[in-house]
């Protein structure tokens, strides 16, 4: 990602997102895990090629779009499922 990126310099501000793209290890292990494949799986067949401009309207304080996709993701019983087993793969133990 270029450190010029706009939607990084948002991801910085969040401290958890910082911590986590401060560390290249724990970065590569996140998007590499399983959890994070099973979500990005389906946020791409529920948004399909408006995912990446939803992502990025989202990173300017536009997050509708984004947000509509994730929703539609979260109704399903298996989006659920992902999101919860993501959710825990970021907390800190």
């Amino acid at each position: 990602m270029n450190k010029s990126d706009p939607t990084f310099e948002s991801l910085k501000k969040d401290p958890q997102a910082a911590q986590l793209l401060g560390d290249p290890t724990a970065l590569k292990a996140l998007l590499s895990s399983p959890e994070t494949r099973k979500l990005v799986s389906l946020l791409s067949q529920a948004g399909g090629d408006s995912l990446q401009s939803a992502a990025k309207a989202a990173a300017t304080g536009k997050p509708d779009a984004l947000m509509g996709i994730l929703n539609q993701v979260m109704g399903s019983p298996e989006g659920a499922q992902a999101a919860q087993a993501f959710q825990k793969k970021t907390q800190k133990p």
